[in-house]
C-alpha cells in the first residue's frame, strides 16, 4: 500500500472517531439536560401537593376564625370553660357519684 492510501485510512478513523466523540458528547448533554427537567418536574409536583395542603389549612384556619368570631360560640365557651353565668341565672352542677365538685360562686363586681 501506498503512503497516501495508509494517510486516507488514518483520517478516515481519526474522522469516525471524532464523529463518536461528539455524538457521544452531545448524548450526554441532552442525556444530562433530560434528567434536570425530570428532576424539577418531580420538585414541581412536590411543591404543589405542598401547596395544596396549605390552602386546605388556611380553609380550616379561616373557618376556625369565623367561629371565634361568633358571639354565641365565644359565650358557650365563656360558660363551659369559665363557668360564667348571665346575672338572674341559677346553676345547676350535675353529680358525679364518688366526686364531690364545690360551686364557688363569682366574686361580685367580676363580670
Amino acid at each position: 500500500m501506498s503512503k497516501r492510501g495508509r494517510n486516507n485510512k488514518k483520517r478516515r478513523s481519526l474522522k469516525g472517531l471524532l464523529i463518536i466523540g461528539i455524538v457521544g458528547y452531545l448524548l450526554f448533554s441532552f442525556g444530562h439536560l433530560g434528567y434536570g427537567i425530570y428532576q424539577a418536574k418531580l420538585q414541581i409536583k412536590s411543591y404543589e401537593a405542598q401547596k395544596q395542603a396549605l390552602l386546605a389549612k388556611k380553609e380550616q384556619l379561616q373557618e376556625q376564625i369565623e367561629q371565634l368570631n361568633d358571639a354565641s360560640y365565644i359565650e358557650r365557651l365563656a360558660r363551659e370553660e369559665l363557668g360564667l353565668v348571665k346575672p338572674g341565672e341559677t346553676v345547676i352542677i350535675p353529680a358525679v357519684p364518688g366526686q364531690v365538685r364545690a360551686y364557688v360562686p363569682p366574686q361580685p363586681g367580676c363580670c
